[in-house]
């Protein structure tokens, strides 16, 4: 059974930082893809923004919570741009057993 999503506000330190890690695992994995298929720009885009994230992820404290929803929610939208481009890359955000450790 899947439970009630949180918001960011909702959820604990540890759950941001999964959220967080997990979403710029998966653009890594977009950003991959797309060099593959010789999209530099799109890769480029991807790294740049997963390496916000993971700005954010290491100092999670300083940081307001309305900056990561903006950020994460480009992050999203990139993964989901490159997956209905390509079909495969949807499967970057649930193939990570090593977002959260």
């Amino acid at each position: 059974m899947v439970g009630i999503p949180k918001t960011l506000e909702d959820m604990s330190v540890r759950e941001r930082c999964c959220m967080l890690e997990t979403v710029a695992g998966a653009l890594e994995a977009v950003a991959e893809e797309a060099e593959d298929l010789g999209d530099a720009r799109f890769a480029a885009n991807s790294k740049c923004v997963a390496g916000t994230i993971r700005g954010y992820a290491d100092n999670f404290g300083a940081h307001d919570l309305k900056s990561a929803e903006l950020i994460l929610e480009m992050g999203i939208t990139l993964v989901h741009l490159s997956s209905t481009r390509s079909g495969g890359a949807a499967a970057a955000m649930t193939d990570n057993p090593e977002a959260c450790h």
